[in-house]
């Protein structure tokens, strides 16, 4: 392995840290036994400023280069909840016709009577001017859906990111 530097993070794919390295797991560290590594990190990833700083949490996270916010600003989620904003454009298209419901240009048509009742948006029967109009299917126009949030990850291994303790 490399020589390591103050304050160096690195990926291990073994379950412990090695020596002179620390999980980067949000623990705190005392201040008077990591002078060196409190003068490079400070209280960047949290802690008093007195007694303890520290570390990074990298634990279910993503490492990528900081945006405007700077260093320690989270972002994303692990589950996201869709609004109806953020669902694509789309249509239900209701077909009608005079005696079977092919046509989508349903002007001076009724909706007509289906084989399968349940597929259609909503079933008349009986001549102009006077059908008989039955309740929209739920199937076709109701609310759908528990609203829930949704896993927001793409696939992961986990692995051990350290930060180094002192230079080599």
């Amino acid at each position: 392995m490399a020589d390591q530097f103050l304050g160096e993070i690195r990926i291990f794919g073994f379950n412990y840290a090695p020596a002179d390295w620390a999980f980067c797991d949000g623990q705190l560290m005392p201040i008077e036994q990591n002078r060196k590594l409190f003068s490079v990190l400070g209280v960047t990833y949290g802690g008093n400023g007195v007694d303890n700083f520290a570390l990074p949490d990298l634990r279910g996270r993503a490492a990528m280069a900081p945006d405007a916010g700077g260093l320690n600003n989270p972002q994303g989620a692990d589950t996201v909840q869709l609004s109806a904003d953020q669902m694509p454009a789309h249509t239900h298209t209701l077909y009608a016709d005079y005696l079977r419901p092919h046509s989508s240009a349903p002007d001076g048509r009724l909706p007509a009577h289906s084989s399968e009742a349940n597929n259609c948006a909503f079933i008349a029967t009986g001549t102009t001017p006077g059908p008989t109009i039955t309740q929209l299917s739920p199937l076709a126009v109701g609310t759908f859906g528990e609203s829930l949030p949704h896993e927001n990850r793409q696939p992961y291994l986990g692995l051990n990111f350290c930060i180094a303790l002192k230079d080599a």
